[in-house]
């Protein structure tokens, strides 16, 4: 009877154990989430900052909204979609490539690729004026010595 009270305790023990290292990972991971997802909001409040980096109300405020939805089991597309809804895209940290955000994106791309295929072009253009001139001096010889041959037969 003893032996059984004693592997019922140990049993009782290892689960509370079991149950305090999982809600304590459980508790890790949510603060990670927390941590990570305030990372991609900037703060309305803190100019520049992202909610993660803010120590304001507002900021504290949106960690709480996002742990307490992260606890419901919404997924972090949720969270911020929930966050861009209120306070619109400006409240992304790196907001989406849509709209006049999309010419942003796009701009540096085509500037690159627009001086590049100038680049060749001027390039080529070069080379053909070169190409040019030297078959004109080439010619320019052959025309000489014709000329100086039609001397001699003077």
């Amino acid at each position: 009877m003893i032996k059984k009270n004693k592997l019922t305790f140990i049993f009782i023990l290892a689960l509370i154990f079991a149950n305090i290292l999982i809600f304590n990972s459980y508790a890790d991971s949510i603060d990670k989430q927390v941590s990570e997802i305030s990372n991609e909001l900037l703060c309305p409040v803190c100019r520049g900052q992202t909610v993660s980096e803010s120590n304001s109300d507002l900021a504290n405020d949106f960690r709480a909204i996002i742990k307490t939805k992260l606890k419901e089991g919404q997924s972090r597309e949720d969270i911020l979609k929930y966050f861009t809804s209120r306070y619109g895209d400006s409240v992304l940290a790196s907001p989406p490539a849509k709209g006049f955000r999309l010419i942003i994106w796009i701009l540096p791309i085509a500037v690159i690729l627009f001086g590049l295929i100038s680049l060749i072009r001027f390039l080529r253009i070069k080379n053909m004026i070169l190409k040019s001139s030297i078959r004109k001096t080439e010619n320019e010889k052959y025309l000489d010595e014709v000329d100086d041959e039609l001397n001699k037969l003077d």
